[in-house]
């Protein structure tokens, strides 16, 4: 008996491009994010030197760019956090979906976080340009020691976690390739060490963090052209 009916053979339909848009959705999302991320890191002004009376200079000295930054960021942030949501469907099997799951809740918690967080870079521009370079030192200070804005600070380091057992995850499942872990952990030990005056270098650094995610989201594309079961 052929239990395909035509209501049965619509409805399989409907799901499979429902899920190839979704699919294809989630990875334009996280192909996008990365190169988001490198044009904010490109157009934030040069900053001398890593402490908060250089970083506060560098926001006053230049609106546009400040901004400009500002957003790129932002977005680069919301867009690789809903394209993640996608990662744990990539995978057949159990094997790294533990790994994987976990890492996105915990990147993704913090991109949203984050992507709140560069409203900072306004407020800290205002103030470099409207008060003495000093005393707007002392408030960016002032705000940045507060008690309760440390467990908020404090997902960076979870995100950064999140991001290392993901790609472990994707890489145990054979999603990627152990590559991805790799260039990660290097990526990230240049952040520590790269100098922020470096600023396209710095970029780079930063932005080969989320690199593996444009090659998920090109996978995540590539499933949805393959040849679909006959009934």
């Amino acid at each position: 008996m052929d239990l395909m009916t035509p209501q049965n053979t619509t409805t399989t339909s409907t799901t499979t491009s429902t899920s190839t848009v979704l699919y294809r959705i989630g990875g334009g999302l996280l192909i996008a994010g990365p190169i988001l991320t490198f044009a904010g890191m490109l157009t934030a002004p040069q900053q001398a030197a890593d402490t908060t009376e250089a970083y506060v200079e560098s926001l006053a000295r230049n609106s546009t760019l400040t901004q400009v930054s500002a957003l790129f960021l932002h977005y680069s942030n919301m867009t690789m956090a809903l394209g993640l949501i996608l990662a744990p469907l990539l995978i057949r099997g159990v094997r790294g979906r533990l790994l994987t799951l976990i890492g996105m809740l915990a990147a993704v918690l913090t991109m949203l976080n984050i992507s709140g967080a560069v409203k900072d870079d306004w407020w800290r521009m205002v103030i470099g340009q409207t008060v003495p370079l000093d005393v707007a030192v002392r408030i960016s200070d002032a705000v940045d020691s507060q008690a309760l804005l440390a467990p908020w600070r404090a997902t960076g380091m979870v995100g950064f976690l999140g991001l290392l057992l993901l790609y472990i995850g994707l890489s145990r499942a054979g999603v990627l390739g152990w590559w991805a872990p790799a260039l990660y952990l290097v990526a990230l030990v240049g952040m520590f060490t790269v100098p922020v005056s470096l600023t396209v270098i710095y970029g780079l650094t930063f932005t080969a963090l989320f690199a593996p995610l444009a090659v998920l989201g090109v996978r995540a594309i590539q499933r949805t052209r393959l040849p679909r079961p006959t009934a």
